[in-house]
């Protein structure tokens, strides 16, 4: 379950990414930042994706789900802070 939680998580990350790219914003991470500069966005949100699924993959395999309850967390408040930014920009 926090296995699921934590790809749906990044799911929305990336969806939220591609709504604020689409409406003028900049990706915080300068990683995928120059990705997306580089390589274009699309390729961009498929690398943020390929990132999160290989984590939990990893993640799955070896059993660890516990240590992934602090980065749901944190991402759920990146969601949050995400989509507080793009609803304050849309109004």
């Amino acid at each position: 379950m926090v296995l699921l939680a934590w790809m749906g998580v990044n799911g929305a990350d990336a969806l939220l990414t591609a709504l604020s790219l689409a409406l003028g914003a900049s990706e915080l991470n300068p990683f995928l930042g120059t990705i997306g500069i580089a390589l274009g966005t699309q390729t961009m949100l498929a690398i943020k994706l390929l990132f999160v699924l290989s984590i939990g993959g990893v993640l799955w395999e070896r059993g660890a789900f516990r240590m992934m309850r602090t980065p749901n967390i944190a991402m759920v408040l990146v969601v949050c802070y995400n989509a507080l930014v793009i609803s304050y920009g849309l109004n």
